[in-house]
């Protein structure tokens, strides 16, 4: 049965939380990288139904994760945006949510948490969004480019209304990508907007590593710290820590399903090397980390923070 109407009683294994993290939404967090820092800027939550947004995955699949799993049985999974900075330069990977209701949850998920903070967040890190000349985009769904959307405030300039954007190559830009009439998903359109081939470097430390499949342009930003080390931002290529073991399970939202399987293998096994760090988005307060030797999700914890 779907797992809204899942009855289950808490201590059991499916949610034993005890000494686990993984189910608790994001906070505002700031990171330093060698030359880098990274700060996580929260812009809305949401509780999944994990055999829906995973349909081909079952309860008995689930029963090792219950630490990625609230009381109720929900995949909590945050949405937001991530401030790289370095040198005194500055730019944004993703652009939040936007304006939701929260009201109007798809089939696939059961609630939203909070809605439109990012515009706070920025505020509590002390940028001002029309400051900022540069947003590069995994994708362009919704929960991607929120902010950056012509509706996202009044005078359809969104809320970054000197920025750039930056988009991988094969990335549909318009509400139907049937229709070349159709309107922009993101302000200003063609005019504002560039198309990045596979491994073009945007700024310094900065390069694209396409990995389509959740849509045909899906793109990486591979982040070089400048003391050996190198930070993934992958976007939807995986949702849920889960994924790192389970590459195989089918996402309910993939454009080409096949295809994203290959991306995700390709970004484990990256994942797998020395040095190399993960950014998801989506991953709940697990969202910086690494995969460790036995192919699992590790999470850096704040005791890591000096490493």
């Amino acid at each position: 049965m779907p797992t809204s109407e899942r009855t289950t009683t808490a201590g059991s294994p499916r949610h034993d939380r005890t000494g686990g993290s993984g189910y608790r939404l994001p906070r505002l967090w700031k990171r330093t990288l060698g030359e880098l820092t990274l700060s996580y800027v929260p812009d809305a939550g949401v509780a999944m139904i994990p055999d829906r947004v995973y349909p081909t995955s079952t309860e008995e699949d689930w029963s090792p994760h219950g630490t990625h799993l609230t009381e109720l049985g929900h995949l909590a999974m945050g949405c937001g945006a991530l401030l790289v900075e370095r040198a005194g330069t500055r730019l944004l990977l993703d652009a939040g949510h936007g304006r939701i209701s929260g009201e109007d949850p798809e089939h696939f998920q059961h609630a939203f948490d909070h809605v439109q903070d990012l515009p706070a967040s920025l505020a509590q890190l002390g940028v001002d969004p029309a400051a900022l000349e540069t947003v590069a985009f995994t994708h362009l769904h919704g929960d991607h480019s929120g902010w950056a959307r012509p509706d996202a405030v009044e005078g359809r300039h969104s809320l970054f209304p000197d920025a750039r954007w930056i988009i991988g190559e094969g990335e549909p830009q318009h509400a139907d990508p049937s229709d070349p009439a159709s309107a922009p998903l993101l302000a200003g359109g063609s005019e504002r907007t560039t198309a990045v081939a596979d491994g073009t470097e945007i700024a310094e430390g900065v390069r694209a590593w396409a990995l389509p499949g959740h849509t045909p342009g899906h793109t990486a930003w591979v982040l070089d710290t400048g003391d050996g080390r190198q930070v993934v931002a992958f976007g939807d290529a995986m949702h849920s820590p889960v994924q790192v073991r389970n590459p195989d399970w089918e996402v309910v939202l993939d454009h080409d399903p096949a295809e994203a399987e290959r991306s995700r293998r390709r970004l484990v096994e990256f994942l797998a090397g020395d040095g190399v760090f993960g950014y998801g988005v989506h991953f709940a307060d697990q969202q910086l980390g690494t995969v460790d030797a036995t192919g699992h999700w590790r999470p850096w914890s704040e005791e890591a923070d000096a490493l």
